[in-house]
């Protein structure tokens, strides 16, 4: 413990662990963020968006029309494997709790703006309709909490709720 903080001031974990554990923390905070995204799905009746599938796609060479659900969910779990180590290091190095996860929801959307735009399926955030926007920034928000709720408890020690 530092003199500022009541929380751990060195890592559990060994750098490789940390990024390992951020994998794992991806891939749950893929699946939460798409459980919720069906939740609101029902409540909403909004129906799905296939930008993140015909990304892959665009990226495999792969047709729009050619299991666009299956696309979307490597989408979606490829960006959290990879994205997860992000935070994981975020907590290694000492960035965390819920301001740290709202750093890294920002840092999970640009991870798909970048892939999106590269691909040339999506336009810029800014130029989206507003309730496209917020519902994208809800959907990341849940998969930033629950990926770094994860990576704190697992990396630093650190139990956000029991402290």
């Amino acid at each position: 413990m530092d003199e500022k903080s009541a929380y751990p001031r060195y890592p559990k974990v060994s750098l490789g662990q940390a990024i390992a554990i951020g994998l794992g923390a991806g891939a749950v905070g893929a699946t939460i963020m798409t459980l919720s995204n069906k939740l609101e799905q029902a409540v909403t009746y909004r129906p799905n968006s296939y930008v993140p599938g015909h990304t892959t796609g665009a990226l495999l060479n792969i047709p729009r029309d050619r299991h666009p659900d299956v696309l979307n969910q490597v989408h979606h779990y490829g960006m959290g494997i990879v994205t997860g180590p992000i935070r994981a290091l975020m907590a290694y190095y000492g960035v965390i709790g819920p301001f740290a996860s709202f750093l890294f929801t920002g840092l999970r959307i640009a991870a798909d703006q970048v892939v999106e735009n590269a691909a040339g399926t999506s336009a810029l955030p800014w130029t989206w309709p507003i309730n496209e926007q917020v519902i994208d920034l809800l959907h990341k928000g849940v998969f930033a909490l629950m990926t770094g709720y994860i990576c704190d408890r697992a990396v630093r020690g650190v139990d956000w709720f029991n402290r």
